[in-house]
């Protein structure tokens, strides 16, 4: 830090010089060099460069320390909030993983309750089936034995009514009149 102010008094010559050179005309029409005028412009622009860089050095100073550890204070956060992210970044990647893994054994299970339901359905199914047959069988004896107690009474009623025509033609006056008296006979008999 001591070494600096040495330095620039030391450097202050030569800068002070190089507008002076006659290879260097800044602002004279030709080999003339500078007027006095520019000269004196020159000198009252570099003491106030020396003036302002003796009264800013500190508050300059404190500024560029004071902006530097605000710069190094943002790339901590910077990176804290990078290696957050991060972590962030592959707990999302896991439980996409373990998401898709999810997806995968729910298809399956989804795939075998649908095996098992349709199972159950043929199942049920095929015993429906099974007792409708049973019903329509029992039914279908029952219609049976219907219709065949239908037919002998038909075939009695026949009978019976061909038996009587039979006997009205085969029978006799004289026939009639015994049957009549064997009749009254029997009735007479259970009084």
């Amino acid at each position: 830090m001591k070494g600096r102010p040495l330095r620039f008094c030391c450097g202050l010559p030569g800068i002070l010089s190089l507008p002076f050179s006659p290879n260097n005309l800044w602002a004279a029409g030709g080999s003339e060099g500078i007027t006095g005028e520019v000269f004196w412009q020159f000198v009252s622009f570099v003491l106030l460069l020396i003036l302002l860089g003796f009264i800013l050095r500190k508050p300059l100073r404190a500024f560029l320390i004071r902006r530097r550890e605000e710069i190094e204070k943002f790339l901590e956060q910077a990176a804290k909030k990078e290696g957050e992210s991060r972590t962030q970044f592959l707990e999302w990647e896991r439980k996409l993983n373990s998401l898709s893994q999810e997806i995968t054994e729910l298809r399956q299970k989804i795939s075998q309750e649908r095996e098992s339901e349709r199972q159950r359905i043929t199942e049920r199914a095929l015993e429906e089936g099974g007792r409708i047959r049973e019903q329509a069988q029992v039914v279908a004896e029952q219609e049976v034995k219907k219709a065949r107690a239908t037919l002998k009474k038909e075939m009695v009623d026949l009978s019976v009514e061909l038996a009587e025509k039979l006997l009205k033609e085969a029978t006799q006056p004289q026939d009639q009149e015994r049957l009549v008296k064997e009749y009254i006979g029997k009735v007479g008999e259970f009084r």
